[in-house]
Protein backbone atom coordinates (compact mmCIF):
# COMPACT_ATOMS: atom_id res chain seq x y z
CA UNK A 1 0.00 0.00 0.00
CA UNK A 2 1.21 3.69 -0.98
CA UNK A 3 2.41 5.88 2.11
CA UNK A 4 -0.45 8.90 2.07
CA UNK A 5 -0.17 12.05 3.73
CA UNK A 6 -2.37 13.44 6.40
CA UNK A 7 -3.89 15.52 3.87
CA UNK A 8 -4.70 12.44 1.33
CA UNK A 9 -5.95 10.59 3.97
CA UNK A 10 -8.23 13.39 5.30
CA UNK A 11 -10.16 13.26 1.70
CA UNK A 12 -10.37 9.75 1.71
CA UNK A 13 -11.73 9.73 5.10
CA UNK A 14 -14.18 12.42 3.75
CA UNK A 15 -14.92 10.40 0.47
CA UNK A 16 -15.89 7.98 2.80
CA UNK A 17 -18.28 9.52 4.81
CA UNK A 18 -19.42 11.27 1.60
CA UNK A 19 -20.18 8.06 -0.06
CA UNK A 20 -22.51 7.27 2.37
CA UNK A 21 -21.11 3.36 2.82
CA UNK A 22 -20.01 1.62 5.82
CA UNK A 23 -16.20 1.78 6.45
CA UNK A 24 -15.55 -1.94 5.36
CA UNK A 25 -17.58 -1.61 2.04
CA UNK A 26 -15.63 1.65 1.02
CA UNK A 27 -12.71 0.03 1.99
CA UNK A 28 -13.04 -3.05 -0.35
CA UNK A 29 -13.78 -0.83 -3.19
CA UNK A 30 -10.73 1.26 -2.35
CA UNK A 31 -8.52 -1.51 -2.13
CA UNK A 32 -7.68 0.00 1.64
CA UNK A 33 -7.11 -2.32 4.38
CA UNK A 34 -10.54 -1.87 6.51
CA UNK A 35 -7.97 -2.55 10.20
CA UNK A 36 -5.17 0.18 9.01
CA UNK A 37 -8.26 2.72 7.52
CA UNK A 38 -10.32 2.73 10.74
CA UNK A 39 -6.66 3.29 12.71
CA UNK A 40 -5.88 5.91 10.45
CA UNK A 41 -8.91 7.56 11.03
CA UNK A 42 -9.29 7.43 15.09
CA UNK A 43 -5.48 8.71 15.00
CA UNK A 44 -6.47 11.78 13.06
CA UNK A 45 -9.69 12.26 14.96
CA UNK A 46 -7.84 12.28 17.80
CA UNK A 47 -5.17 14.60 16.39
CA UNK A 48 -7.12 17.36 15.01
CA UNK A 49 -10.07 17.31 17.98
CA UNK A 50 -6.90 18.30 19.91
CA UNK A 51 -6.89 21.06 18.06
CA UNK A 52 -8.50 24.74 18.44
CA UNK A 53 -12.06 25.32 17.41
CA UNK A 54 -11.75 27.08 13.39
CA UNK A 55 -14.68 28.79 14.66
CA UNK A 56 -15.40 32.27 16.42
CA UNK A 57 -18.35 31.92 18.63
CA UNK A 58 -20.52 34.79 18.50
CA UNK A 59 -23.28 36.17 20.96
CA UNK A 60 -25.99 37.72 19.07
CA UNK A 61 -27.64 40.72 21.88
CA UNK A 62 -30.70 42.16 21.12
CA UNK A 63 -30.67 45.78 21.53
CA UNK A 64 -32.84 48.35 21.59
CA UNK A 65 -31.28 51.43 21.37
CA UNK A 66 -29.79 50.68 18.09
CA UNK A 67 -30.18 52.56 15.01
CA UNK A 68 -32.52 51.23 12.66
CA UNK A 69 -29.76 52.00 9.81
CA UNK A 70 -27.64 50.04 11.45
CA UNK A 71 -27.96 46.00 10.47
CA UNK A 72 -24.85 44.59 12.33
CA UNK A 73 -22.55 45.85 14.96
CA UNK A 74 -19.14 43.74 16.10
CA UNK A 75 -18.10 44.64 19.32
CA UNK A 76 -14.74 43.61 20.01
CA UNK A 77 -12.83 44.85 23.24
CA UNK A 78 -13.47 48.79 23.33
CA UNK A 79 -13.90 48.33 19.38
CA UNK A 80 -17.64 48.73 17.74
CA UNK A 81 -17.51 48.43 13.72
CA UNK A 82 -21.78 49.23 12.55
CA UNK A 83 -22.65 48.50 9.28
CA UNK A 84 -25.17 49.70 7.49
CA UNK A 85 -25.37 46.49 4.66
CA UNK A 86 -23.98 43.42 5.69
CA UNK A 87 -20.69 42.91 5.27
CA UNK A 88 -18.61 40.48 2.72
CA UNK A 89 -18.52 37.13 4.56
CA UNK A 90 -15.30 35.60 4.02
CA UNK A 91 -13.50 39.15 4.74
CA UNK A 92 -15.97 39.22 8.06
CA UNK A 93 -14.81 35.69 9.11
CA UNK A 94 -11.56 36.44 8.00
CA UNK A 95 -11.43 39.60 10.24
CA UNK A 96 -13.15 37.21 13.28
CA UNK A 97 -10.56 34.67 12.93
CA UNK A 98 -8.06 37.15 13.52
CA UNK A 99 -9.42 38.84 16.40
CA UNK A 100 -10.02 35.80 17.90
Amino acid sequence: MEQKTKRKWLAIIQKQQQSGLKAAQFCRNENIGEKYFSKIKNELKIEYSNKPQAFTKVNIITDSKHKESEIMSCVYKNSTLKFDQLPDPKWLSQLLSTLS
